[in-house]
């Protein structure tokens, strides 16, 4: 059974030389929006300064300060009962408003219990983090639960430098091995040491083979009059080299694929248990966390002194045998904290976190590990070929990226006036354009950016002719073509199974060629939807072959590229709008596709529910005739990346499918990525047998005809 959470966030910001404490909680057995409440805060670090060696008592009055208005210790003591009464974790978020960043420094993670006194930190019912709000649009994209591999990076520059610079020596065979000791059997590599100084470079080398964990060991340093945290590297020569903070968080979040969590610790050399210096002065590693977090690392643990060794190999086994459990990161430290409770230091190691949910990966399968009762309904149909994949747009992210990213690059080039957040929806972006230029411009645009994209992403291998004179059809057939060298690609998978109708709300023809290249004659039909007089009509769009497996039928929803289609192809906020009315008016859709849609068992991959694909797409499936026998013939399996989607979230995702396809209906969501779920069903089908090849016309051969 999966574990459950309640989420507390307990926001604080500044109002002039006051502040203002915000709590609100998320139930996961409700889907009710619960109001937040509000009370004033009166924090004095002053209070808190003869305290520091004084753990408990630090922690006492800073519970006093946040929870002084009754209205917050009475929400406080709500929610916890709750989650015990069901048996749940208590997560609390700890989100400082940039009005706030001075309280940054307190430690936080000393916070006692307002009634008990005791500290939540240790606690391992009560998970305390400090939560980032990035000014990194991406969304956290979570990858499936895999061995966890480890990188080590221990930066040991020449003791010359280190010494003129006052900084101890480094014991690179004594920091790395006391550091290997601790993870155990856990795999791991390091890097840095004799002949291969920590260079930034050689750093971000090594991230770039999609590294789990970076547990990073270096002396760090603020800037003498800008007070910037550095970390002191290392140069091609060995030598001591100062790399700014700000540089560091910039190159890890350009990485297409950075670390899930970074672990940051100050030099066992350099000191054991020492006070941190100065007044509330955080440590050069902690206050560099918050601005990896910023910078898009989903994860970053930093202590907060200069912790002793044996805590960290107390911690260190403890904290990656319960990670590779389960993934939460913050109930991973709650059970390290918990195994040095009674050591002075076990408060050190914080967290500073993008996720909501606290999981740093998923493992994927259908919601409520039922994977082999849902395989067993829907093999039936998909061996027989009663199946309809319906293809979204994240299947295409193999080949040129996500297209929020390319919505990005748009909004920034064509100086989108929206706020940030809205920057990464391509239909509102595109809209923008076409009404301040025109659509024709708008599309050329998207299809220029797409080019960039495929040529950024695939430049080692691209031939030098398709990067100096870029077409995007051949770019689209080179890249599809080396994609499906891959056994797991998604649309080579596609075209193995036995379907006789796809149907995509993507332009290109991807699949059409993985089709051909599985010996099946594709048929691309289109919707012809943009039309000056007299709709083009279901019966005005002939299939010359009857669909089957061998003869499929590729129904491109939105249009697809080609220099005679492009004026078809849905792509402002305008277009789905005028495609919603013209094909509900013209019963555009032909009369086979629809057929198969109510008819079939349907497979939906590379959605989000809050796409606009996805959303069209329902509706206009929703307006098919015969969609009552959804519920009597249809299995609809939903794949969803899980993203910053909870797992308790998949009970909404179902409830609003629900909605469309009738409660009678069978509906499964599974939680990955569409390859991992491409991949399962593959095993799926293997694990029953090859799928069987397609069943021969009966024409002359009917077991029903008596009268013959």
């Amino acid at each position: 059974m999966e574990d459950r959470y309640y989420t507390l966030f307990v926001a604080i910001r500044r109002i002039a030389e006051s502040y203002e404490v915000t709590l609100s909680h998320r139930d996961p057995g409700s889907q009710a929006e619960v109001a937040p409440v509000r009370g004033p805060a009166a924090f004095d670090p002053a209070q808190l300064l003869p305290l520091q060696n004084d753990p408990t008592a630090y922690g006492r009055r800073l519970a006093e300060q946040l929870f002084g208005a009754e209205a917050i210790q009475q929400r406080f003591a709500k929610v916890e009962t709750a989650a015990e009464t069901a048996d749940a974790f208590l997560r609390v978020l700890i989100k400082l408003d940039p009005s706030a960043q001075e309280l940054q420094s307190l430690r936080w993670e000393l916070l006692c219990h307002p009634e008990r006194g005791t500290p939540l930190g240790s606690s391992e019912k009560v998970l305390l983090s400090r939560f980032i709000v990035s000014s990194d649009w991406r969304p956290v994209r979570l990858r499936a639960r895999t061995e966890l591999d480890v990188l080590i990076a221990v930066a040991a520059p020449d003791h010359g430098k280190l010494e003129r610079m006052r900084l101890a020596p480094v014991d690179f065979e004594g920091e790395s091995s006391r550091i290997r000791e601790a993870l155990g059997d856990i795999r791991s590599r390091t890097i840095g040491g004799p002949g291969s100084p920590l260079t930034l470079n050689r750093l971000l080398d090594a991230l770039r083979e999609e590294v789990d964990v970076l547990y990073l060991v270096a002396h760090g340093m603020f800037g003498r009059s800008s007070s910037t945290p550095a970390l002191v590297l290392e140069d091609e020569q060995g030598e001591a080299d100062v790399v700014k903070g700000d540089d560091l968080a910039i190159r890890l979040g350009e990485l297409q694929r950075g670390p899930r969590l970074v672990v940051l610790v100050s030099c066992q050399s350099a000191g054991d248990g020492a006070a941190v210096e100065g007044p509330h002065r955080a440590t050069v590693q902690a206050t560099l966390a918050g601005r990896l977090a910023d910078a898009g690392v989903p994860g970053v643990i930093a202590m907060q002194g200069r912790i002793s060794m044996t805590s960290i190999e107390t911690m260190m086994p403890t904290l990656f045998t319960e990670l590779r459990r389960d993934g939460q990161i913050d109930r991973a430290l709650a059970v390290a904290r918990g195994k040095v409770r009674e050591r002075s230091d076990w408060w050190m190691p914080a967290l500073y976190s993008r996720l909501t949910a606290g999981r740093l990966w998923y493992s994927p399968g259908f919601h409520g590990n039922k994977d082999e009762e849902v395989w067993r309904r829907l093999l039936p149909s998909v061996r027989r070929g009663k199946v309809v994949p319906i293809i979204g747009p994240r299947l295409l992210e193999a080949a040129h990226g996500d297209a929020h990213e390319t919505a990005l690059r748009l909004a920034g080039a064509s100086k989108f006036p929206l706020a940030r957040h809205e920057w990464d929806d391509l239909p509102r972006v595109t809209q923008y354009m076409s009404v301040k230029e025109a659509r024709f411009n708008a599309l050329e645009a998207y299809k220029e950016q797409l080019k960039n994209d495929l040529i950024e992403a695939h430049r080692e291998w691209l031939p030098a002719k398709a990067v100096q004179d870029p077409k995007l059809g051949k770019l689209l057939m080179l890249v599809g073509d080396r994609l499906r060298e891959n056994d797991h690609d998604a649309y080579r998978t596609l075209a193995g199974l036995p379907a006789s109708v796809y149907v995509t709300t993507n332009f290109d023809p991807l699949l059409e060629r993985a089709l051909a290249a599985n010996d099946r004659k594709p048929q691309q039909v289109l919707s012809r939807w943009r039309y000056r007089s007299k709709p083009a009509g279901a019966d005005e769009q002939p299939i010359p072959e009857e669909p089957s497996a061998k003869t499929p039928v590729v129904y491109h929803v939105f249009g697809a590229f080609g220099s005679k289609s492009d004026k078809d192809l849905v792509l402002t906020e305008d277009d789905y709008f005028d495609y919603l009315i013209d094909t509900a008016a013209g019963q555009l859709m032909p009369d086979t596709v629809g057929s198969a849609l109510v008819d079939s068992s349907l497979l939906f991959l590379g959605f989000r529910l809050t796409d606009w694909h996805f959303r069209v797409l329902f509706r206009l499936m929703m307006s098919l005739g015969g969609k009552e026998r959804l519920k009597d013939y249809c299995h609809v399996a939903v794949q969803l990346d899980p993203d910053m989607q909870r797992m308790s979230d998949v009970d909404g995702a179902k409830a609003y499918l629900a909605a469309y396809f009738g409660k009678e209906a069978n509906i499964d969501v599974y939680w990955g990525s569409s390859e991992d779920f491409l991949a399962a069903l593959g095993g799926a089908l293997q694990a029953e047998g090859d799928a069987a090849e397609e069943e021969p016309e009966a024409s002359d051969d009917d077991e029903w005809d008596f009268l013959s």
